[in-house]
């Protein structure tokens, strides 16, 4: 048999269904090519993290501690900064300026 060309064996197989705990499909024609023998998958990492995060909210019952995780370090700026070395390139040349010869060495 073929369809445009192409034969059946041609083609890739399809990806596995999703099982789940209700079978979606048992009641429909389709129900037969379902893998009943299989245990299902697991839930979705981003379902996962739902319900971790609905319990953590639970247990937690405190909000002032979810208002301190998200506020973020101030953090300052460099003291006493000194800039010792600049390292250019020209593009005409192809070559690095006032590069160190340790570096130069690398």
């Amino acid at each position: 048999m073929s369809n445009n060309g192409l034969d059946i064996q041609d083609k890739p197989p399809a990806p596995p269904m999703r099982n789940t705990s209700t079978m979606i499909g048992a009641g429909s024609k389709d129900a037969g090519t379902l893998n009943h023998g299989s245990k299902p998958l697991p839930p979705n990492p981003e379902e996962k993290k739902k319900k971790d995060r609905f319990y953590r909210s639970i247990l937690a019952g405190d909000k002032t501690n979810k208002k301190k995780e998200k506020e973020r370090p101030e953090i300052s700026l460099p003291s006493d900064f000194e800039h010792t070395i600049h390292v250019g390139f020209d593009a005409v040349t192809g070559e690095f300026t006032g590069m160190p010869e340790q570096w130069a060495r690398l």
